[in-house]
Formats: structure tokens, sequence, C-alpha cells
């Protein structure tokens, strides 16, 4: 009875939500509205009014986390990260943002990140007593995993050691996200992603002068080779930037080869 009753309630809501967005398109009322529509299970219409509500609203942090949980509970993680990354670029301090990133983490099986974001989000929200739980919550050893039943007559097998986490694949290649894990001191996975972002995009500066930061490269690297045909060809100013970045890789391939 108590289920029908909410229901209702929901329904209740979404009534009154969808007469204040058809009224007002920019109405912040998008996001109790995608809400209702995900608490009922009718997961198309929370996808819908979001994205709607994060078209119309693209400053708007709350509409873009309200975005990521949608997505998350559809099993499309990619995008949900997506989603919360840009939910973080609007305020990198959202609780909502940073718990939602924390656990599609934990979903993705990278339970490091996911105690590093928790730690962030802690350290910007350090009364958040649901933060302080996952940050229990996810040191806690599972019980299942140490108390297997033996047959009848036979000893309990020892515990396994625990085995070191998979190495973790950048998700998105995204400054934002590079920024989380410059924050909480993952220098290597940051550079990662500035390395994925100069891929696509060769001509952005601020980018490769970040990625030199990171890896400890000096502005001009002394690594010395000849200059591409792209570089030849290009214009004064292009071919400067094109030299020092073909310097940057090939410092990167130099310092991966010894770390192999």
């Amino acid at each position: 009875m108590k289920r029908v009753q909410s229901s209702a309630d929901l329904i209740g809501k979404i009534s009154t939500y969808l007469q204040i967005v058809s009224k007002d398109s920019h109405s912040t009322a998008f996001v109790p509205l995608a809400e209702a529509y995900r608490q009922l299970g009718l997961l198309g219409d929370a996808l819908e009014a979001a994205r709607m509500g994060t078209a119309m609203l693209p400053h708007f942090c709350p509409g873009f986390t309200t975005l990521g949980r949608i997505l998350a509970q559809m099993g499309r993680i990619d995008e949900a990260l997506i989603a919360y990354t840009k939910a973080l670029d609007i305020d990198l301090q959202s609780q909502s943002a940073l718990v939602g990133l924390a656990r599609l983490h934990l979903v993705r099986g990278e339970r490091e990140l996911a105690r590093n974001v928790l730690h962030q989000a802690a350290a910007f929200h350090p009364d958040d007593e649901l933060i302080a739980n996952m940050l229990v919550a996810i040191d806690m050893p599972s019980p299942w995993q140490h108390h297997k039943a033996a047959p009848p007559g036979e000893a309990s097998p020892a515990v396994a050691p625990a085995t070191a986490e998979p190495v973790v694949s950048i998700p998105i290649p995204t400054a934002t996200l590079a920024e989380i894990y410059a924050k909480q001191g993952l220098t290597d996975q940051a550079a990662h992603v500035y390395e994925e972002i100069l891929r696509s995009e060769p001509d952005n500066r601020a980018v490769a002068r970040r990625l030199a930061e990171l890896r400890g490269f000096p502005p001009l690297p002394a690594v010395a080779a000849a200059p591409s045909a792209e570089t030849v060809s290009a214009p004064p100013a292009k071919r400067q930037l094109l030299e020092t970045f073909e310097g940057w890789l090939r410092a990167v391939q130099v310092r991966r080869a010894h770390v192999q």
C-alpha cells in the first residue's frame, strides 16, 4: 500500500513539474521532473527530461548530475562519466557529482580511484555522512571472500593474498577529468588523459603545457629529431607549436622505453 502511495505521489509531482517546464523551458524544475521519472522506472522519459534541461541550462551543475545518475542506472557508464565530468567542470565541489563519479569507478572495478574521489569529496564536505559511510564501506572486507565453506573433514583453505588492482584505463579524454586525477595525486593518470587529448587536438597549447608540467619536461625538450613534413609546411606560429609538441611526444616515448 505504501509503494502505491509513493508512486501516486511521484505521478502527482510529474504533473506539477510538467506544467512548470511547459510554461518556462528554462526552469530548473526539469531536475525534479527527471528524478521523479527515474524513481518510477521511466528511464526513457527521465533521460529526455534531463537532456532537454541541460540543453536549456548548460551551466547548471545539478542538471548534469541528474543526467549522470540516469545514464548510470541505464548502464551507459561512459556517457554517465561524461555527464558527471561536465557537472564537476561547472562545480568541482559538487557533492552529488563526486559521489556519482566514485560510484561509477566502483562499477568499473576501479576501487582505488573511487577511494581517491571520495577523499577529495570528504575534503570539500567533511561532515557529509554519506561520503563518510562510503569511505568506511569501501575498505570493509567481503565476508563471502574470506569464509568459504570447506568439505567435511577438510580444513578451511587459507585466504589468498589480495591481488593488485588492474591497470585503470582512461574512460574519457577531458581536461576536467585529468585535473580531477591530478588533484588526487594521480599524476600518471592525469598525464595519460592529456596525451589522449593531444592526439585529437595537437594544436592545444594549454593542454601541451599542462602535460609538460605533469611529466616534468622543460619547455623545449632536449631530444632532437628531424621535423615532420607537417611541421615543415606549417605556418611559423603553428610550426613552433608542432615542433614543441613532437619533442614532448618523443620524450614521452623515450621515457616509456626506459621504463619497459
